[in-house]
């Protein structure tokens, strides 16, 4: 330890007045930052200095010398559960009780020994520190109380309560910090401030002291962050101009809070892409983040991110891990390792609010939660239970995920006819439980754990923003690739949608505008191209029950195997979201190669025109009226002008479970024509007149000249007269 320490250790000014001077703030400053360059080679020396101090500690500026010295030995190692810093520091605010160093210093004294009881092993249960903390947050405050002008224990203050998540702790460090920040209105202490106002919920009053943090400097990248985080939660488009304005700044502290916010949502490979940005990348980057999100969940530009905040700032507030530590058992189904959000809050960021969320009381159950989410693939299925026992580990502040009902903590000992019932309306699956006999509950137990198992699954490694309308209409959709735009593939979005019950009746030839959202999606899942389009659909003008409103859309696609998914709506509140699906595109050159079929009926299909002389007929649905005819229309790219090809259709009956065509078609078509150019298009007439009802596959084969052959295939279905 060089002198010049020692002098600040040993002979700076002490002083008997109940206040402190600028030269004991000085010094005391001068102090704290040259302790900080410590190392442990000089413990020994430190330690011998702290205990002369000790035995000096008349007076508050001496005990608190003797403090900081402890408190550098606690954080060097060699005094590691600082219990001399704690009893130095106390002294202090003993003696000097109006001086705000020594509460500070005291309350980072307790701040560092709830760290040390935290990893202590000895220390049993969830909520190892938590007192100490709460000790500590009072001790900043009487800091802000003895002097507003003083800064740090503001700064100190605002970090612990928000890392501790307890709610009822914000009222009063909200009005500490608003103290601090009429005496001294630094950035620092107004950005700290805003934080807290907003994690109590007042959005209003936190966008103001953020802009106020901005007028008075600091960094203004940090603070137009804040200010988009707080527009952003508030449902404000305006926040993403402020969020963009900091993303390039290369400061690591704005860097990481950017990284923080997407860390809940983001893969592994993203936060590696974003590390590696810089500057203007990372902004381009997080823009392609965000615009990714809302086209694969058909929104509009800006919409994703924007809910992300407001689901940030609604699990901190409602889902906030209250307890230090969390254990978890071998039979834990999911462990995110977040210190900040339980489970709830894990999938409430990921997915947003469920359709259905169950919280029923059933006697024996320790409280517990089930969310239902309603989506286009699938419903996903969500059982958190809080509270432990010998399966599993937990705390009744701590919700975990669990696979089913029946890993609920205590569901071994409640009623299980309760149990069951009150998840009743979720699914079938848990009356079928209840109810069937022994085989098929047990299959269905199974059946419910296995979709447990597929939630946590998906929910725990994806996000999402899908499309929830207030009506769900009754839609079908098909992506049929046929033909071409200057050049470029065409792939007709052809949909179905049926007037909801709770809409009035569709009008005979009445004519309805349409929304429809398509995006195609790349091997990644990621958005390629995109289409947001209205149009106009007729209403037949001879309407039978269950009518449908077929129509069209196409959008060029490239070649390739695309996956897509689409949303159509009708007016404001009525709509559906189409489950994915994938289209193989065929190329425009090269080899022979056959594009999708176009199967439909005349009267109840949405009709193309790939020429002035052709016709094709498409229906989003491979159903079919029994005794109806089926209008086939097909093309072939690559062929040679003047060659001639063979053209075999045919029908097979599909039979078993999975099904399989026989080996001799029902109905079959052959002939033979010279391609006129290089496209070749052909449109047949199928006659279904005696086929009886069941399912069918519908085969297009066409061979060159030089042997070259491909085939397309489409299921279709032969409804029986009379039945939808």
């Amino acid at each position: 330890m060089n002198r010049a320490l020692a002098g600040l250790l040993l002979f700076a000014p002490l002083s008997t007045l109940a206040g402190q001077s600028p030269a004991e703030r000085l010094s005391l400053d001068r102090l704290h930052d040259s302790l900080a360059a410590l190392t442990s080679r000089d413990t020994s020396a430190l330690r011998a200095s702290h205990r002369q101090l000790s035995r000096a500690a008349t007076t508050g500026v001496a005990a608190v010398r003797a403090g900081l010295a402890a408190l550098r030995l606690g954080e060097l190692g060699a005094d590691p559960d600082f219990g001399d810093a704690r009893r130095a520091l106390r002294a202090a605010t003993d003696l000097a009780p109006g001086w705000p160093y020594a509460w500070h210093f005291r309350g980072l004294a307790e701040t560092r020994r709830a760290a040390w009881e935290q990893t202590n092993p000895v220390a049993l249960g969830n909520r190892v520190g938590v007192k100490t903390l709460e000790r500590a947050a009072d001790y900043y405050r009487r800091a802000i109380a003895s002097d507003p002008s003083y800064a740090l224990p503001a700064l100190s203050l605002a970090d612990l309560v928000l890392g501790l998540h307890d709610t009822t702790l914000y009222g009063g460090a909200r009005e500490a910090l608003e103290r601090a920040a009429m005496a001294q209105h630094a950035p620092a202490v107004l950005l700290a401030l805003g934080r807290v106002e907003r994690a109590a919920g007042d959005t209003v009053a936190a966008l103001a002291t953020f802009e106020s943090a901005r007028r008075a400097g600091g960094l203004p990248a940090l603070e137009a962050l804040e200010i988009a985080r707080t527009e952003l939660a508030m449902g404000r488009a305006e926040g993403q101009a402020h969020y963009y304005e900091g993303a390039a700044d290369d400061d690591s502290s704005v860097a990481a809070e950017y990284r923080s916010d997407i860390a809940p949502i983001a893969s592994d490979a993203e936060l590696a892409a974003f590390d590696q940005a810089r500057g203007p990348g990372r902004t381009a980057f997080l823009r392609e983040f965000w615009t990714q999100r809302d086209r694969e969940d058909l929104r509009r530009d800006g919409e994703r991110i924007t809910e992300h905040y407001r689901r940030l700032l609604y699990a901190r507030r409602n889902f906030a891990l209250t307890v230090s530590r969390r254990y978890y058992n071998p039979v834990d189904a999911y462990r995110s390792g977040s210190t900040e959000l339980d489970d709830r809050g894990v999938i409430y960021v990921r997915h947003g609010e469920p359709v259905e969320r169950l919280r029923p009381f059933v006697f024996g159950l320790m409280p517990n939660e089930t969310w239902r989410y309603a989506r286009a693939d699938g419903d996903l299925l969500f059982h958190f239970s809080s509270g432990a026992d010998s399966n599993g580990g937990g705390d009744l502040y701590d919700y975990r995920l669990v696979e089913s009902v029946l890993d609920l903590h205590g569901a071994s000992d409640a009623p299980v006819e309760q149990l069951l019932l009150s998840r009743e309306s979720l699914s079938p699956l848990y009356g079928r439980m209840l109810n069937w006999g022994v085989a098929g509950a047990a299959r269905s137990r199974r059946r419910e754990r296995g979709i447990g198992r597929e939630s946590i699954a998906v929910g725990t490694t994806t996000d999402s923003y899908e499309l929830q309308f207030t009506h769900r209409l009754s839609a079908a959709a098909n992506l049929i690739a046929i033909g071409h735009v200057a050049g470029v593939p065409l792939a007709h979005l052809v949909f179905a949608v049926a007037s909801p019950d709770s809409t009035p009746p569709l009008r005979a030839g009445g004519a309805y505008a349409v929304r429809v959202r398509l995006a195609a999606l790349d091997g990644a899942g990621h958005a390629f191209a995109t289409m947001d389009t209205t149009i106009t659909v007729r209403a037949p003008r001879r309407l039978v029950p269950g009518q449908y409103l077929i129509g069209r859309a196409a959008l060029p696609l490239p070649p390739g195997l695309w996956g897509w998914r689409a949303a159509v709506q009708i007016g404001d509140d009525a709509g559906a979201v189409l489950p994915r699906d994938t289209v193989r595109v065929t190329a425009g050159w090269g080899t022979l190669a056959l594009s999708d079929l176009a199967l439909g009926a005349v009267g109840s299909s949405a009709i193309w025109l790939p020429t002035l002389l052709d016709t094709a007929y498409m229906a989003p649905f491979g159903i079919v009226g029994e005794g109806s005819d089926l209008e086939l229309y097909y093309e072939a790219a690559g062929a040679q002008s003047g060659a001639s090809y063979a053209h075999e259709i045919g029908v097979y009956r599909l039979k078993g479970e999975p099904a399989v065509a026989e080996r001799r078609p029902v109905v079959r078509l052959s002939f033979r024509e010279t391609a006129a150019d290089s496209v070749i298009r052909a449109r047949r007439t199928i006659r279904l007149g005696r086929l009886k009802p069941g399912h069918y596959l519908v085969e297009v084969r066409l061979t060159g000249p030089d042997g070259t052959a491909d085939a397309r295939r489409r299921e279709i279905r032969v409804r029986q007269s009379g039945r939808r």
